[in-house]
């Protein structure tokens, strides 16, 4: 893992950090500090950063690219639990209870990550109880967010899967259109399906002009059908 260089300017990792999750209810100092403590490591894409099962106690700043928290099914399928966007922190599961990651991180492109050691960050936040009480508050809006994900898997179908996902990337109004940036295999793993499924679904879509298919994009064509598909568990 590099250590900080004069090539964090290029990311202006110092300047984001004070204002990211959990970092901005430290004193400034404090803060500056950690920024110096920090380890620098770039990922390529499909690199893997933890692999479910290790043990990894460790916090990261992810300064570019993506990231993706991942896990396998019994039968080795990979499910995608959600991704991690440019400026945002997440703490290793390994640092509260000692025990293996429930699942992977690895990167779907080209990624630069700031990481901290549990030593270091767990010194730190035991002298800053207001940034302990956020880290709570981020673990509780985890957890809703995973009671969304098992709720959605266990009661939407997967059309119902599939049009939450695309509506979620085009723009709420308009004829729109978006790149395809994911394989059938990508767009499967998130909504909890397999790529044949999933291309028959989105071949039907086309045929019943609620999308526009070409080898590069997307193109909405009607929203209100594609939102009839998400059946809400309060409807069934």
């Amino acid at each position: 893992m590099e250590q900080p260089s004069s090539e964090m300017k290029m990311d202006n990792f110092a300047q984001r950090l004070p204002r990211a999750e959990v970092f901005n209810k430290l004193p400034a100092a404090e803060c500056t500090e950690l920024i110096k403590l920090a380890g620098r490591r770039r990922l390529k894409d499909g690199e893997f950063l933890c692999h479910e099962g290790d043990l990894w106690p460790n916090v990261l700043f992810l300064a570019s690219g993506q990231l993706r928290w991942t896990m396998l099914s019994g039968g080795g399928r990979e499910y995608v639990l959600f991704n991690i966007e440019p400026d945002a922190v997440f703490f290793g599961h390994s640092i509260f209870d000692g025990l293996p990651m429930p699942a992977a991180l690895m990167a779907v492109e080209a990624s630069t990550v700031y990481l901290w050691p549990r030593e270091v960050i767990t010194s730190v936040l035991g002298r800053n109880p207001s940034a302990m009480w956020e880290i709570t508050r981020m673990l509780v809006r985890t957890m809703r967010g995973a009671r969304e994900i098992i709720y959605g898997l266990a009661f939407h179908p997967v059309a119902g899967r599939l049009a939450t996902l695309l509506l979620d990337r085009f723009p709420c109004e308009g004829d729109v259109a978006i790149e395809r940036d994911m394989t059938l295999s990508d767009i499967a793993s998130m909504v909890a399906s397999s790529p044949e499924v999933v291309c028959r679904l989105l071949q039907q879509f086309h045929a019943d002009g609620l999308l526009e298919i070409t080898r590069a994009k997307f193109v909405l064509r009607d929203r209100t059908a594609l939102e009839r598909l998400i059946v809400t568990v309060d409807e069934r």
